[in-house]
């Protein structure tokens, strides 16, 4: 069993974090931001990552890695083996908070020290919220973490006493203005920065490649009469893997800067640094939302991200365009809007309205509530804490 006390002897009580890593970063991203704010809310805590093994991509894997927060591998064992394991990688848990992968609510009853378990669902997918009821039953909090402007779907309603409608979690005091973080990142304050992260193509390959080819397609066109325009292309461990067929090879564009895994942090500066940010999910568009950076959507292909698209362009809080239309012509056409510098500011802080800024807030409040209510000892144990700092 690990140790559950910190450096100076004080025992902590543990909780480990279980972040959907199957497909793209938006569910690492979303947890870290947690994460943070709790360690700095409660040095009681001992926060450790959960990555089920089940669909586990390496760039989650790496980014969790490169947090600086301890990572475990939750194994999907044959059934002779899985009572061992499961308590292996989760029997020292006092707290697990969830966020999309419902299926390991199951092993609560395998972990007899386990006190609360928080869930944070995904809008669903089809019927996925619906069928999922009776995992749901078994947890002590769920987070609701959407903007109003997307509301509590019917299918958490039976669930309405252990639910909290946080907002979006984000992290708006670490976000650097827009100079800030290209000093931080090495970025010519007098060039306009186009970001885009492909990240392994998590909606399917045809997305990823339609998407990618009409971004680089789009900005070489346009790189003849905005000689100022740059492509930073993050998230790219192996451009060979990525590369579109009919382009010139993604190393050799001039004006195209490929970057590798970042961390959730480097990531979010991309997206304060960037004038304009070409997105698909979640995580990306809320963290441009904060940042005020303009946006172009494609929405991925997922209920979820339809339905953000849905609501972005009734509210005009950014442009966006259905992957079917995204060739290189309409890009460079949609990019050159999305820059203009009057209408592309004041679709940014409309959807900085829409998204708000204290969901990270209400998400900590919620879930140390719940560790107070579950976990008695947590109380006694930080209230010393807090007179001994």
């Amino acid at each position: 069993m690990v140790e559950t006390t910190a450096d100076d002897g004080t025992e902590r009580t543990t909780v480990v974090v279980v972040p959907s890593a199957s497909g793209g970063l938006g569910h690492v991203a979303r947890t870290l931001k947690l994460m943070r704010a709790l360690e700095a809310a409660d040095p009681c805590l001992r926060l450790i990552y959960g990555l089920d093994e089940v669909g586990l991509r390496p760039i989650n894997r790496d980014a969790c890695e490169r947090t600086g927060y301890p990572v475990r591998i939750i194994p999907n064992p044959v059934r002779h083996e899985r009572d061992e394991r499961i308590r292996a990688a989760l029997g020292d848990a006092d707290v697990v908070i969830e966020d999309t992968n419902r299926r390991l609510i199951a092993h609560r009853r395998l972990l007899p020290r386990l006190r609360a378990w928080i869930s944070i669902p995904m809008l669903p997918i089809w019927d996925e919220l619906h069928m999922d009821w009776p995992l749901l039953e078994h947890v002590d909090r769920i987070l609701y973490a959407y903007p109003t402007v997307m509301p509590v779907p019917a299918e958490l309603e039976p669930f309405r006493a252990r639910l909290t409608v946080t907002g979006p979690i984000l992290d708006p005091a670490e976000i650097p203005d827009r100079a800030e973080a290209r000093r931080r990142l090495g970025l010519d304050p007098n060039l306009r920065y186009l970001l885009y992260a492909p990240r392994g193509f998590p909606f399917g390959p045809w997305f990823g490649r339609r998407v990618l080819a009409g971004v680089v397609g789009g900005f070489m066109r346009l790189r003849a009469t905005t000689p100022d325009l740059r492509l930073l292309l993050i998230a790219v461990p192996d451009p060979a893997a990525v590369q579109p067929p009919g382009l010139p090879p993604l190393t050799e564009i001039p004006g195209v800067t490929l970057t590798g895994v970042v961390s959730p942090e480097v990531a979010r500066d991309h997206v304060a640094a960037a004038d304009l940010v070409v997105l698909e999910g979640t995580s990306t568009l809320f963290n441009a939302a904060v940042a005020r950076t303009p946006v172009l959507m494609v929405p991925g292909l997922i209920y979820e991200t339809w339905l953000e698209g849905t609501w972005v362009a009734a509210e005009d809080a950014g442009i966006v365009v259905r992957p079917e239309d995204a060739t290189p012509a309409k890009m460079a056409s949609l990019i050159r809007r999305a820059l203009d510098p009057t209408a592309g500011p004041a679709r940014a802080d409309r959807l900085h309205r829409l998204v708000g800024t204290t969901g990270c807030d209400l998400a900590v409040a919620a879930v140390r509530a719940t560790i107070a209510d579950r976990v008695p000892e947590h109380a006694a144990r930080a209230e010393a804490a807090r007179r001994e700092g």
